[in-house]
């Protein structure tokens, strides 16, 4: 049996010095935690943009939200849209979570101007380089910036573009009452570019750059316009495959309800 140290303080002052050491597992718990950042940044500065997104894939894995268990904060997106990489091995087309093509396209209820878009672009609607839909808003002309109406990750717009753009700024001529938005949109892949630092740069480019052109070559009114980038925050279906991100890389032009 231990001898009980003799004094009053001793054995205070045994327990004192064995807690205020406890401290030091928190410091080499945080130098581990940083020293495993620190890694982790290098091998993504040093590598390929194909394996920054496999590593990426592979934190949501394991950081992720368990599937199937209710989450704490809502999505970022106004919609259902879900923000997921892409990772080996998943579908080309459709996939978990919604469907290949956003819903509310068609002709009901589109109103004069969008027969008259449909008519106008029945070529391009048909390549699945534009749709058209109804929205609470207005009516919503998507312009598919996948390399044919914009090259990847640029910005500039392309002849095809602006022979679509020629089509629009035409019809909406004819309707001078309308105010019209202007919408860049990208998926949820990061752009590796030294001119765009993120997404919110290039979507924003990209929608400055069409208000641009209908001003300054359309001859079109300033003041209707306004031009805006959500870069990967607005999807129109969820990005689980390559074919759903092509669909949400777009601009949206919305001719807007009257208040």
């Amino acid at each position: 049996m231990p001898k009980r140290k003799k004094g009053g303080g001793g054995e205070s002052m045994e327990m004192e010095s064995g807690g205020g050491m406890r401290w030091l597992l928190t410091y080499a718990d945080l130098i581990t935690l940083l020293l495993a950042l620190f890694v982790i940044l290098f091998a993504m500065a040093s590598s390929s943009a194909a394996t920054k997104v496999q590593i990426m894939a592979q934190f949501r894995r394991v950081f992720g939200p368990i599937e199937g268990a209710p989450t704490l904060l809502p999505s970022q997106g106004s919609n259902d849209g879900d923000h997921y990489k892409i990772i080996p091995g998943e579908p080309e087309e459709g996939g978990k979570g919604g469907p290949k093509k956003p819903s509310g396209t068609g002709k009901a209820g589109q109103g004069r101007v969008g027969l008259e878009m449909e008519n106008a672009l029945k070529y391009q609607i048909g390549a699945n380089k534009v749709s058209i839909r109804k929205e609470a808003r207005g009516l919503v002309i998507s312009l598919l910036t996948d390399k044919v109406l914009f090259d990847l990750g640029d910005t500039r717009l392309k002849p095809e573009m602006k022979a679509i753009l020629d089509i629009i700024a035409g019809i909406l001529k004819q309707n001078p009452d309308k105010q019209i938005a202007v919408e860049g949109n990208t998926d949820d892949l990061t752009i590796a570019s030294s001119k765009l630092p993120s997404n919110w740069e290039l979507s924003a480019l990209r929608a400055t750059n069409v208000v641009k052109y209908f001003i300054t070559v359309a001859g079109m009114d300033p003041s209707r316009f306004s031009a805006a980038g959500y870069a990967e925050y607005q999807p129109l279906v969820p990005n689980i495959s390559e074919a759903n991100r092509r669909i949400n890389r777009r601009v949206d032009i919305v001719v807007l309800k009257a208040d």
